[in-house]
């Protein structure tokens, strides 16, 4: 009796050890469970951050081809002088290959105002399509539309998808590096060094929307078109674009 007490309780023991063991993993697993479900908010908030700056540096980018463009655009003293005259300014620094069909993609811009001899903080547009007389086709590059009237100027602080074409009232003149053309009085100068632009064609540029992501990554802030033309929120990133244009 004494051998099977004594067997009795080791086996009971053997089974509360191998059940606290069962219980033990059970509560390992369950902290380990929740140590990858507390580590989920970090890994999203980092994940966010990424693609904060990944916007940020791509609006920096854009910016810095913009000045380039302007750079560009200075080298013809008569265009330089027309853009001392402008009131606005859309500077798309690639037009993509195919975007002079009717329906074809657009580009990427930055939008000034120009005002008392001060050029403004840039905002940031999208450009949908863009149609040039019969064109099909043409090589990418940069482009920018000159604004020289109140109106054309307002269309981007006040609308957020408008088209630049005469059913919207604009006349529109195009201005080629590689052929320059007389521009009259049209409320829009449109200059590009993409060949097959020269002379006065009809042209049509649709959906320019406002890129609201773009504006805020580059600011840090949310911003309307007006307060960032306003002066009331800046980045010295846009200090050289902004003195790079004529004045």
């Amino acid at each position: 009796m004494r051998q099977l007490g004594i067997a009795t309780i080791a086996l009971v023991a053997t089974l509360g050890l191998a059940a606290t063991g069962v219980h033990a993993a059970t509560v390992n697993s369950d902290v380990g469970a929740n140590a990858s479900t507390a580590d989920l908010p970090a890994a999203n908030a980092q994940a966010t951050n990424n693609g904060q700056n990944e916007d940020a540096t791509a609006a920096r980018q854009l910016v810095s081809d913009a000045q380039k463009t302007v750079t560009e655009l200075k080298s013809d003293q008569k265009f330089a002088n027309y853009m001392e005259q402008a009131k606005g300014i859309f500077i798309l620094p690639t037009v993509v290959k195919g975007s002079l069909i009717v329906g074809g993609q657009g580009g990427q811009g930055v939008f000034l105002v120009h005002k008392n001899g001060h050029w403004s903080n840039p905002a940031f547009f999208s450009l949908g399509a863009i149609s040039i007389g019969a064109q099909a086709g043409g090589a990418a590059g940069p482009m920018a539309f000159l604004l020289m009237t109140d109106k054309a100027v307002n269309d981007f602080l006040d609308n957020n998808n408008f088209s630049f074409n005469a059913n919207a009232g604009f006349t529109i003149v195009t201005y080629s590096a590689r052929g320059q053309a007389s521009v009259g009085k049209g409320d829009i100068i449109l200059w590009s060094n993409m060949s097959g632009l020269q002379g006065s064609l009809n042209v049509s540029a649709t959906d320019i929307v406002r890129n609201s992501g773009e504006d805020q990554a580059f600011y840090g802030r949310k911003a309307t078109t007006k307060q960032i033309v306003a002066g009331q929120v800046s980045n010295p990133d846009a200090d050289k674009l902004r003195s790079e244009l004529p004045a």
